[in-house]
C-alpha cells in the first residue's frame, strides 16, 4: 500500500522531450510494484527509507539519496523495505531525444541506480507541479522535464552508473557486462571474465562491488536467472532446455538456484504463469501455500 499524489500531463507540445507525469509516494512496509513493463522513461528519487529495484538481469539495493531509472520496454520490479519503507518522488517522460539524453547523463541500463545530491531541488520541483494550473500548464510541465534532467546532470555522483565514461573502471565494467551478455549461455566462470579483460579476479570483484553493488558471480547468476524467468513465461521450452540455454550444467543446479532467488521451482513458476497470466507467479504460489 502507498499514499500517492500524482500529476497527469496536459497536451503534448513537442515530440523530442515531453512530460508524461510525476508524483510523490509514501509507501507502506513491503509495498511493491511489478513485474511490469513501462511505455515511458521513469526516474525515481528516494527521499527517505530504502528498498530494492530489480530488472530482468539484476537486483539492486536503493536507499535515501539515490535514484533508479526505468526504461520503456524493460520488465522491472521494485519493493519498499519492510523495516524502513521508502518515500520517493518520480518523473516520467519520453520523446525522440529521451534515450540520447539519458545516455549523455552517463546512466547505463546495466547499472540503473545512481546517487544524486540535488534531492531538495527535485522535491521542490515536483511539489510545484502539484499546484501548477492555468492555460500555460502544458508548457510549464514540459519545461520541468528539462529542468529535472538538468538538476540530475549537475548533481549526479560518479561511480554509481553515471558520468566519467572515459575512466578505466567504467571501460572494464562495460566490457565485462557485454562479455557476460554474449557468453552467459556457455558455462562461463568469473575467471573467464577476468582473463578476457586482462585483469585479476580481485580487481574485477572490487570493480563490480563499487559500481554495481554486487560481485561478478552474483551479477552473472542474476542475469542468467532473469533470462531464465523470461523463457519460462513463453512455455516454448522445457525446464531442462532452459537450464542449458542459460548456462547451467543440468536442471538440478538450475532448479536450486532459481528457487533460492524466486522462492518456487522453475516448473511451478512456469505452471502458475500459464494458469494465471498477469499475476506474479512467486506471489501467487506463496499465497496459495499459506492458505
Amino acid at each position: 500500500m502507498e499514499r500517492a499524489r500524482v500529476v497527469t500531463p496536459g497536451n503534448r507540445l513537442v515530440e523530442d522531450l515531453y512530460f508524461c507525469g510525476s508524483g510523490r509516494s509514501i509507501c507502506m512496509s513491503g509495498h511493491s510494484f511489478g513485474p511490469d513493463v513501462r511505455q515511458n522513461y521513469l526516474i525515481h528519487y528516494v527521499i527517505s527509507g530504502k528498498g530494492i529495484f530489480e530488472t530482468d538481469s539484476s537486483r539492486f539495493p536503493v536507499s535515501q539519496g539515490q535514484c533508479f531509472l526505468i526504461e520503456p520496454g524493460i520488465s522491472t520490479f521494485y519493493q519498499a523495505d519492510r523495516k524502513e519503507p521508502w518515500t520517493y518522488l518520480w518523473m516520467s517522460f519520453n520523446g525522440t531525444l529521451a534515450k540520447a539524453i539519458i545516455r549523455d547523463l552517463g546512466i547505463r541500463r546495466e547499472c540503473p541506480v545512481f546517487s544524486c545530491t540535488g534531492g531538495k531541488q527535485l522535491e521542490k520541483m515536483v511539489d510545484q507541479l502539484f499546484t501548477a494550473s492555468g492555460p500555460g500548464i502544458s508548457l510549464y510541465q514540459h519545461s520541468q522535464v528539462a529542468a529535472f534532467l538538468h538538476i540530475l546532470a549537475d548533481s549526479l555522483e560518479t561511480g554509481q552508473g553515471a558520468g566519467d565514461f572515459g575512466s578505466r573502471a567504467n571501460y572494464y565494467i562495460d566490457r565485462a557486462l557485454a562479455f557476460i551478455q554474449a557468453n552467459y549461455s556457455n558455462q562461463l566462470k568469473v575467471s573467464d571474465i577476468a582473463e578476457y579483460l586482462g585483469i585479476s579476479r580481485n580487481y574485477l570483484f572490487s570493480l563490480f562491488q563499487k559500481h554495481l553493488g554486487q560481485s561478478p558471480q552474483d551479477y552473472l547468476s542474476s542475469f542468467r536467472l532473469g533470462w531464465a524467468r523470461e523463457l519460462l513465461t513463453t512455455a516454448t521450452y522445457s525446464v531442462g532446455e532452459i537450464a542449458l540455454l542459460c548456462g547451467y550444467k543440468n536442471a538440478g543446479v538450475f532448479g536450486s538456484a532459481f528457487k533460492k532467488k524466486y522462492l518456487i521451482s522453475p516448473s511451478l513458476y512456469q505452471k502458475y504463469n500459464l494458469e494465471h497470466p498477469g499475476v506474479n507467479p512467486t506471489e501467487f504460489a506463496l499465497k496459495s501455500q499459506s492458505k
